[in-house]
């Protein structure tokens, strides 16, 4: 689809280019994103600038590709141009009576990852012309592209409580501990916070919702940190998992990881730990209509049953087990 400008008609896949470039900061990092060649992203680039009176749109500072301020002044107008024409084919679309059009969802690798894998196959059974995509990152980085809509959707395990999103609790899911199978203390049946004493522990990244809440965990059941042996720290909860495998130590994982295994036991202990999961969305954007119903199914009944297969208790269930750890972070 090409949008009418002065010098004639503006391509929307080399606005989806200069986009790509504006959020990755290089060429190699866009053509890489876009599945395309460097070149292609350059000639892009270039066709551009030759329909905008041969104007530069980006300037290199050291290894990064900046946008001038042209390009700067043609970032908001790129992203309602694409948002305009993705609007018109979802429409044309629905008059068939298929939806279309694409979903960016963000989420942190603390173990969401593997929860939407089961989540998107249900969603595209569903609606199988929508394009999705998902990117992995920390929190705080996850936040800031939904802030700037370079996604649409957070899939979290910290709540928020700022006023531009919309916050949905999607269930909580216990922290188990887990070990190699041959483990001594896989064979020990119900142990105590103090039989973790100096054993090697494979932990979330320290200041990290998650790891607080396992902190706060073992310093209530009588350890304190120094009585914690930390070998490895890692956000990803599929690091952590494959750590337990290698033999680097025990480590504190969302039960819905966990039941995945074979390879690995779960480990009892007299602690309450639990990981929230949450949905948000931007309060202030409008959404496309694809948009609408993958968050209406994230936070629907198909998903909270799909989350209750795999361990993960529904915000009803929650309530029952009392006061969870609190992951909440102002902003």
């Amino acid at each position: 689809m090409c949008i009418k400008w002065a010098n004639g008609m503006l391509n929307t896949i080399h606005l989806q280019t200069f986009l790509a470039v504006v959020e990755t900061g290089s060429y190699s990092a866009a053509a890489e994103r876009l599945h395309l060649s460097q070149p292609a992203v350059s000639s892009h680039i270039r066709a551009l600038e030759a329909q905008l009176d041969q104007v530069r749109l980006f300037r290199r500072v050291g290894q990064q590709m900046l946008p001038t301020q042209a390009g700067e002044e043609l970032i908001a107008m790129a992203r309602e141009m694409l948002e305009l024409a993705t609007q018109a084919e979802e429409r044309i679309r629905s008059l068939r009576g298929q939806l279309s059009g694409r979903v960016a969802i963000g989420c942190t690798p603390s173990g969401a990852e593997v929860l939407l894998t089961g989540i998107l196959h249900a969603f595209r059974e569903r609606h199988p012309a929508v394009c999705l995509s998902v990117n992995v990152a920390s929190v705080d980085i996850v936040l800031e592209q939904l802030s700037r809509q370079h996604i649409h959707i957070a899939f979290i395990e910290e709540k928020q409580s700022s006023r531009h999103w919309v916050v949905q609790l999607l269930g909580i899911d216990p922290l188990v501990l887990i070990a190699p199978r041959d483990h001594e203390l896989a064979h020990r049946g119900l142990i105590l916070p103090d039989a973790l004493r100096q054993a090697p522990i494979i932990m979330p990244r320290s200041g990290s919702a998650t790891r607080r809440v396992i902190d706060e965990g073992l310093q209530a059941g009588g350890l304190a940190p120094a009585d914690v042996r930390v070998v490895l720290e890692t956000d990803s909860a599929t690091v952590a998992l494959e750590a337990v495998c290698s033999g680097i130590g025990l480590a504190f994982v969302p039960q819905s990881c966990a039941l995945r295994q074979t390879n690995v036991s779960t480990i009892p202990v007299e602690l309450s730990l639990y990981q929230e999961w949450f949905a948000l969305r931007s309060r202030e954007h409008a959404m496309s209509r694809a948009v609408q119903e993958a968050f209406a199914f994230l936070t629907g009944d198909d998903v909270r049953a799909i989350l209750h297969r795999v361990g993960v208790r529904s915000p009803l269930e929650s309530k029952a087990l009392g006061k969870a750890p609190k992951m909440e972070r102002k902003r």
